[in-house]
C-alpha cells in the first residue's frame, strides 16, 4: 500500500470536522422529523388550521424565528390562514403589490427573498431579518410563508427544505380547495390583475357596480372600468356569462 494512502487512513478527523459532521447528522434527523410530522398530520386530519399552525411552529422552531405567517392567494389577494407572533392577524387580506407580486407570478421560481419591509409585523423591531418564501405548485404560485427573527439566517440545508414543504403545502392547498384547475383555466386567471381577480371572484354575487365599489372602496366607475376589462379578457357578452365562467373555476357567491 502506498505510503501517503497509508498515512491518509490513519489521519484523526479533526475535532471541527466532527462537530461539523454532527450537525448535518442533527439537521438532517430535525428536517427527517419535520416532515414526518407534517405528513402524519395530512394523513390524520387533512389540511386545516391544527396542521397548518403545527408546521408553522416547527418551521419557527428550525429556523429560530419568532414571527410567521401563512398566507393562502384567494381572489388576487393573500389572506392570512395561520400566524405565530407579531403578525397581521388571522384573515387579513393583503394586497399583492410589489414582492409579492413578484414572487407569485406564473410560472413562480422558487427564491428566499429577505428584507423586503413587507409591512406584515407588528412589531416593528429593526433588528429583525425577514424571509419570503413562495408557495407554489407546478409553478403556479398559492400562497407565502413569512418568517421574521433576530437569529434569521438561513443555510442551504434550511432552504432546501423550504424548498420542499413549501411544495407539500401547495399541493395540500389544492386538495382542499378542489380539483386543479386546468392549464387553460390557469391562463385566463393570468390575464387578469389582482384587482381584476377580486371583481371577478364577486361577480357570481350579482353586485352591481356601485356595491363591487362600496365592497372594494373603490369608485363605481371604476368598478365599472375593471368589470369591462374583465369581460374583454374572457371573450364574453355580459356580466351573466362572466359570472358563469367564475363559479365554473371555483368562485362561488
Amino acid at each position: 500500500m502506498p505510503s501517503d494512502l497509508h498515512e491518509n487512513i490513519n489521519q484523526p478527523i479533526s475535532a471541527r470536522a466532527l462537530r461539523q459532521s454532527l450537525k448535518e447528522t442533527q439537521a438532517n434527523d430535525t428536517h427527517l422529523r419535520l416532515y414526518l410530522n407534517f405528513g402524519q398530520q395530512l394523513f390524520t386530519h387533512g389540511w386545516n388550521i391544527s396542521a397548518a399552525n403545527s408546521l408553522l411552529h416547527s418551521l419557527c422552531n428550525l429556523l429560530s424565528a419568532q414571527h410567521a405567517i401563512l398566507a393562502i392567494e384567494n381572489s388576487g389577494k393573500l389572506v392570512i390562514f395561520t400566524q405565530i407572533g407579531q403578525t397581521l392577524p388571522v384573515g387579513s387580506r393583503i394586497p399583492m403589490m410589489g414582492i409579492l407580486a413578484m414572487m407569485l407570478k406564473n410560472p413562480v421560481q422558487f427564491t428566499v427573498h429577505e428584507n423586503k419591509n413587507t409591512q406584515l409585523w407588528t412589531h416593528a423591531d429593526l433588528q429583525h431579518h425577514e424571509c419570503l418564501v413562495p408557495i407554489a405548485l407546478g409553478q403556479h404560485g398559492k400562497g407565502v410563508i413569512a418568517f421574521s427573527g433576530k437569529k434569521l439566517v438561513l443555510n442551504n440545508a434550511e432552504i432546501e427544505a423550504l424548498h420542499a414543504v413549501s411544495g407539500l403545502i401547495a399541493l395540500a392547498i389544492s386538495q382542499h380547495q378542489g380539483p386543479a384547475r386546468s392549464e387553460a383555466d390557469l391562463s385566463i386567471l393570468e390575464t387578469l390583475t389582482p384587482r381584476e381577480r377580486e371583481i371577478f371572484a364577486l361577480l357570481p354575487a350579482g353586485l352591481s357596480n356601485n356595491e363591487l365599489g362600496l365592497k372594494l372602496g373603490i369608485a363605481s366607475g371604476t368598478a365599472k372600468i375593471h368589470v369591462e376589462r374583465i369581460l374583454n379578457k374572457l371573450g364574453v357578452k355580459d356580466r351573466t356569462q362572466a359570472a358563469v365562467k367564475a363559479v365554473e373555476l371555483g368562485y362561488k357567491s
